[in-house]
């Protein structure tokens, strides 16, 4: 009893290619929506990454004034950029008409601008700190950025005693 197996040497029609080829055209596009996800998300958090540090230095630039010499940007005769930025900080997120601009490479982006503002006040009072003798003063840097259209925006604060 020897079967005899028939194969069927026709391949492949147009239609089940053209089919396959749909299906592989889907994942291809969910996978490069991913990638794209992933990589602006990489992206946000360079820019976040690189906020806390321009931050930390103009925390760090309040820190070496004199308790008398810390003044507000909102107090400041005008605001100060960074000379490596050619026209200052006009692309800033709301709440940051006054201050100082910052421009740091970000991976591929070569000039990408920071606006900070610094406000100093007394403790549990008023936000100048030209006009108060309080031994307390709370110190606040607040930097924001536009990403892709969106503002974003990276505070700290801090606690100087005389």
């Amino acid at each position: 009893m020897e079967q005899i197996v028939k194969l069927n040497k026709r391949g492949m029609s147009l239609v089940e290619v053209m089919i396959a080829l749909l299906v592989m055209l889907l994942v291809f596009f969910a996978l490069m929506q991913t990638a794209l996800v992933g990589i602006d998300s990489n992206m946000l958090n360079s820019l976040r990454s690189e906020a806390v540090n321009v931050a930390e230095m103009r925390m760090n630039e309040a820190g070496n004034e004199p308790f008398t010499g810390i003044v507000s940007d909102a107090s400041s005769p005008s605001s100060d950029y960074d000379s490596s930025c050619n026209s200052g900080c006009n692309d800033c997120p709301s709440g940051f008409s006054t201050g100082k601009c910052r421009c740091r490479s970000v991976k591929s982006i070569p000039e990408f601008k920071f606006c900070s503002n610094l406000q100093c006040g007394e403790l549990g009072g008023d936000n100048n700190c030209a006009t108060n003798d309080a031994d307390n003063r709370q110190i606040t840097v607040s930097v924001g950025w536009k990403w892709k259209g969106n503002d974003y925006r990276h505070t700290i604060t801090t606690i100087r005693k005389r």
